[in-house]
């Protein structure tokens, strides 16, 4: 077996594991109330996106931003990205 496949096959039998434990690290990363104090209801509904399934694209544009400036914002508030 080829190592691409080999790394393939280790990328599609832990994805799950590895998601889940993105996902609570950026749950646990989220300090609530500076983010609703920070933000517009729209932004922290688009956090609240991306927190749970880490969609870029759809939660900038649920918080009326910009990619770039949807990542600036989680920067800014401590929001893990992974």
């Amino acid at each position: 077996m080829r190592l691409s496949d080999e790394l393939l096959n280790e990328n599609i039998e832990h994805f799950e594991e590895w998601e889940r434990a993105a996902r609570e690290e950026r749950r646990r990363s989220v300090d609530w109330k500076r983010v609703r104090k920070t933000c517009t209801p729209e932004q922290v509904k688009g956090i609240e996106l991306f927190v749970e399934y880490r969609l870029y694209e759809a939660a900038a544009s649920i918080a009326r931003m910009d990619l770039y400036d949807f990542i600036r914002l989680l920067e800014r508030l401590g929001i893990a990205r992974g």
